[in-house]
């Protein structure tokens, strides 16, 4: 264990992280990307929630996950769908 002043354990806190702000990404801005959520994305492709959950169970669509939280890029998503039709020869 980490020790500070006067032999107490020192716990580091994250208050600077909270109090500093987070600038909101315009759009268009190079390199910005709007992370979606499950219901979200179901929502945009017109799918159920499950489809989804199965679909990046499968490694169909590609996710980011940060702890339990899983997020989704919808031209990511996108790409990787029409990817996946190419490969199966989807309907044409």
């Amino acid at each position: 264990m980490c020790e500070g002043v006067g032999g107490q354990q020192h716990i580091p806190t994250f208050a600077w992280l909270m109090t500093t702000p987070i600038p909101e990404p315009e759009n268009n801005q190079q390199g910005a990307r709007r992370l979606l959520s499950q219901k979200q994305i179901a929502k945009a492709l017109q799918v159920h929630q499950l489809t989804v959950s199965r679909w990046t169970t499968a490694r169909i669509i590609p996710c980011h996950r940060v702890g339990r939280i899983v997020r989704y890029d919808l031209a990511a998503v996108l790409a990787a769908i029409a990817k996946a039709e190419n490969e199966k020869g989807g309907d044409k």
